[in-house]
């Protein structure tokens, strides 16, 4: 990690004020305090926030690029979920309670983000009310999400819920591995191939059929440098 510039510091605090409002607005008094808290970094590509079996450290807000982030259980490894900027960012069961995570964080583009040390904030979250119910709300409309993507996945078929993953993460479908994409959406990479090369598109669809060849495109290129080398 290497910190930010100060001139970038406006843009992120300005972002992160907006997030916050629109979720549930806090007292000038309780950002001043979260302010004095802050640290700001920059990362790049491939960096892992949060590993496996550590204890998360910070609430991050993240003001610029991708995270991936995984699941580790009884030995076996799935993305669960892709967190795009402007975002909030934490493993909150292991933030509060002081406990490994089972999850990692990854970057998978460069990401600039807003960095809010455990202890600190902690404190805060505890003694500001308006802190308190902003991390609620949060939370209750991050499990509210979570919820509706597992329902997709229990009811829409596998190439339903490929075309679910490029209408909610267009931006993310360029930069992330196949594997990963594949992983997201509870099939193996030689299943997605094979729903890449067959899928059916509707009329109203054109904007993801393009954003799937240049998918084809881009991960095409990406296998043949690998091929090269």
């Amino acid at each position: 990690m290497q910190p930010l510039n100060k001139e970038d510091y406006p843009h992120y605090r300005d972002q992160l004020r907006v997030f916050i409002n629109a979720t549930s607005p806090i007292s000038d008094s309780s950002w001043d305090k979260m302010c004095s808290i802050m640290n700001f970094w920059r990362v790049k590509k491939g960096v892992r926030l949060l590993d496996y079996m550590e204890v998360e450290s910070a609430v991050r807000f993240l003001g610029k690029g991708i995270v991936k982030c995984e699941d580790h259980y009884n030995d076996k490894t799935f993305v669960y979920d892709f967190r795009v900027a402007p975002i909030i960012l934490s493993e909150t069961v292991s933030l509060l309670n002081s406990t490994p995570s089972r999850i990692t964080l990854e970057t998978i583009t460069e990401c600039d983000f807003i960095e809010l040390p455990r202890n600190p904030f902690v404190e805060m979250l505890f003694n500001d009310i308006d802190l308190t119910k902003f991390c609620a709300v949060g939370v209750v409309n991050y499990l509210g999400m979570t919820h509706y993507k597992q329902a997709l996945l229990r009811t829409l078929d596998a190439q339903q819920r490929y075309k679910h993953f490029l209408r909610e993460f267009s931006s993310v479908a360029l930069k992330a591995k196949l594997e990963d994409i594949a992983s997201y959406i509870g099939v193996t990479q030689q299943s997605l191939s094979r729903i890449r090369k067959n899928v059916t598109w509707d009329k109203n669809e054109k904007e993801l059929e393009a954003l799937s060849s240049e998918l084809e495109v881009v991960h095409g290129k990406l296998q043949q440098h690998k091929v090269d080398d």
